[in-house]
């Protein structure tokens, strides 16, 4: 399956009957799904991140590019 997410496509493999979806991180940290919050944390505030809903499980999916830099003396 493809999905979409932050304009990039990403190749994954889903569970039958899974459905997915994307949820903008609070500043809070938080989600909402189906009208309750959900904290995922305070790292990924202002990302966007997948879930993946499947049966009575609510899988959350980040991606997080990290690049650092420091100078060695």
């Amino acid at each position: 399956m493809n999905v979409a997410l932050n304009g990039s496509i990403e190749t994954m493999t889903v569970p039958e009957g899974a459905n997915i979806y994307s949820r903008k991180v609070a500043r809070s940290g938080h989600i909402s799904y189906e009208g309750r919050p959900y904290f995922i944390s305070k790292a990924l505030a202002g990302r966007y991140i997948r879930l993946i809903v499947l049966a009575d499980r609510l899988i959350v999916d980040a991606s997080i590019p990290l690049h650092k830099e420091y100078t060695l003396v």
